[in-house]
């Protein structure tokens, strides 16, 4: 329990078995809402520690994934970069260097085409 809080005990007021009853409606109104507020922060309070943890543990998972959706998408761009310089100067071999650049960049936008595409299906599948 909350140090801050402190539980009340009631006593009935000593009085003529009822004798004066609406007397007691306001004292028992005002005891009534403050238990009311009591019960409502301490819920809160409740709330608020269930939830703060949950969503640190959302904000580190969600970090992470992010980073290691960077490292896998630069691995994937120097990977493609190789590859290409590898073709042009496979090609290079049988063709001047500004046919090999031209077909090196034709494969290039060939790569981006498709990728596109599978990005395009895989989100209209999610949204179905």
């Amino acid at each position: 329990m909350d140090p801050g809080i402190t539980p009340r005990h009631y006593q009935r007021e000593p009085g003529a078995n009822g004798a004066d009853t609406s007397a007691h409606w306001p004292t028992l109104l005002s005891r009534m809402l403050e238990d009311l507020s009591r019960v409502i922060q301490l819920e809160v309070q409740l709330l608020e520690a269930k939830i703060a943890p949950a969503l640190t543990t959302m904000a580190d998972q969600a970090i992470a994934g992010l980073i290691a959706g960077l490292v896998i998408l630069s691995a994937g761009v120097m990977a493609g970069a190789c590859l290409l310089a590898a073709l042009i100067l496979l090609l290079h071999q049988w063709m001047p260097w500004w046919q090999c650049f031209g077909i090196g960049g034709l494969v290039a936008i060939a790569c981006a085409l498709i990728a596109y595409a599978s990005v395009k299906v895989s989100t209209a599948r999610a949204r179905r």
